[in-house]
């Protein structure tokens, strides 16, 4: 972009800059006689720029092109004025404008220019309305968000991901497929898609497909009519997916749903239609659908145990939880979130130490946030102090594998790499020296290390005194 340096290249760019703002401006001298206008101001009332130059406000107020003279109180006040005004065009058509008049001060404190900007009342009353239809939609959306009992707790981009897309179809119907490991939090993350979506002031229905034979299955899935069966109700009973009606239906492990009955799922799902057992009519239902499963359905269809009809229904929205061991970003906010929460539940005050925080941290959490969340319970229990010390956490406690910080080779405490240049004694010493480092470091004493690698004490002393390996007591 070429400088502006010459007078009249300065005129020129500071006229173009005004005469394409939006808003009329318009500026007047001491007298109240108009020296400058923009184009806006030429368009609000229809009167060419030499003949909107001739004009003293007073005029102005005389001609009934305006029904106030602003300026007035501005040189009374000093200051800058804003109100409303209503101007009238050459052709007598009236405008309702907010009007914002700024003097300049000479050197004396006397006013020498009045600057005023003017904008249509209609045009700011529909910017207002529709930055309040803005903020009203926002407070709509933080209003569904779910209470703190059903928070999700996360900090990875793997899961931000995953929660960017559950917030843009949880206002639809679409069917979603939750897959993850079992303690992920499939049935957590389903009731946050039910508690965003439209149906929320229902409350989502579920069941655990392999809580329940395939008979009984049946008939909580769907309901039966009065002496449909020997011990039936005698008033017939009513089913989950027709109690799911208006709101939200969530099938867990749906891996485990027998062959018979996923068809008459898959009906269901295609009519919208279900029908009792022992009833030859069937009855429309509205509901949305949820599915999780810890298995690979895939692998499911292959050994022929998943219908692939079925499945193609269900995952419509695929919903992928990774394991929190792919997911490491997330472990400490959630030790936060759980110590803060059962600390608050039975009254205590409890803090990690740094140590304890890095070896959960670094823990493999086999049993995923289930596993973290029981942990954490526990030890908030069982701990005597307000800060648990590394060397408290019992072996037992942790039945999973340390995972090995990024840049070191291996998984866990076992993960050693043969070194070609080394003999085999000395690659054996390396592999030992690392395990019960790791062990050493992770339950914080010899003793316990001992007991987890079954051996004597005077074996892990001396082989700690070998290699130089030692611990905070």
């Amino acid at each position: 972009m070429e400088k502006v340096t010459t007078i009249e290249e300065k005129y020129e760019f500071y006229e173009d800059v005004f005469d394409n703002m939006p808003d009329a401006v318009y500026v007047l001298d001491d007298k109240g006689n108009m020296i400058y206008v923009n184009y806006a101001m030429i368009k609000k009332f229809d009167l060419p720029r030499d003949r909107l130059l001739q004009y003293n406000v007073f005029d102005m107020y005389d001609d009934g092109l305006i029904d106030y003279v602003i300026s007035r109180n501005v040189y009374e006040q000093k200051k800058e004025v804003v109100m409303c005004q209503r101007i009238f065009n050459s052709h007598g058509k009236e405008q309702m404008q907010m009007v914002s008049q700024m003097p300049i001060f000479n050197d004396k404190g006397d006013i020498r220019y009045i600057i005023g900007v003017m904008r249509d009342m209609e045009e700011l009353i529909g910017y207002y309305y529709d930055a309040l239809n803005k903020y009203q939609a926002v407070k709509e959306i933080e209003n569904k968000q779910p209470s703190d009992n059903k928070l999700l707790v996360y900090n990875s981009p793997q899961m931000s991901d995953l929660i960017r897309v559950m917030n843009n179809v949880a206002s639809t119907d679409a069917n979603i497929l939750i897959q993850g490991e079992s303690g992920t939090g499939k049935e957590v993350l389903a009731e946050y898609i039910h508690e965003m979506s439209e149906r929320r002031d229902k409350e989502m229905v579920r069941i655990n497909c392999a809580a329940f034979p395939e008979t009984l299955l049946e008939s909580e899935l769907f309901g039966y009519e009065k002496g449909a069966f020997t011990g039936a109700l005698g008033s017939g009973k009513k089913g989950l997916i027709e109690t799911a009606n208006e709101s939200t239906l969530f099938l867990d492990e749906i891996n485990s749903l027998p062959l018979a009955l996923q068809g008459k799922i898959l009906r269901t799902i295609e009519t919208k239609m279900v029908q009792r057992i022992g009833s030859d009519r069937p009855k429309r239902i509205n509901f949305r659908l949820i599915a999780a499963t810890n298995e690979d359905l895939s692998e499911c269809i292959k050994k022929k145990t998943f219908r692939a009809d079925l499945y193609y229904r269900l995952n419509v929205i695929p919903a992928i939880i990774p394991p929190l061991r792919e997911r490491p970003s997330d472990i400490e906010p959630l030790i936060v979130y759980f110590l803060n929460k059962y600390c608050k539940k039975y009254g205590r005050e409890k803090t990690f130490s740094p140590e304890v925080m890095n070896i959960l941290k670094n823990y493999s959490w086999p049993g995923n946030v289930r596993e973290l969340k029981n942990f954490v319970e526990r030890i908030v229990l069982i701990s005597a102090s307000s800060v648990y010390c590394i060397k408290k956490i019992p072996p037992q406690m942790l039945d999973g594998q340390l995972m090995v910080p990024s840049g070191q080779s291996g998984e866990g405490i076992t993960g050693c790499q043969f070194d070609s240049r080394m003999s085999l004694e000395e690659n054996l010493n390396a592999f030992e020296k690392q395990i019960i480092e790791s062990v050493v470091q992770r339950y914080g004493s010899g003793k316990s290390a001992a007991e987890v690698l079954k051996v004597n004490q005077s074996t892990i002393s001396r082989k700690m005194a070998k290699y130089n390996i030692s611990y905070d007591k």
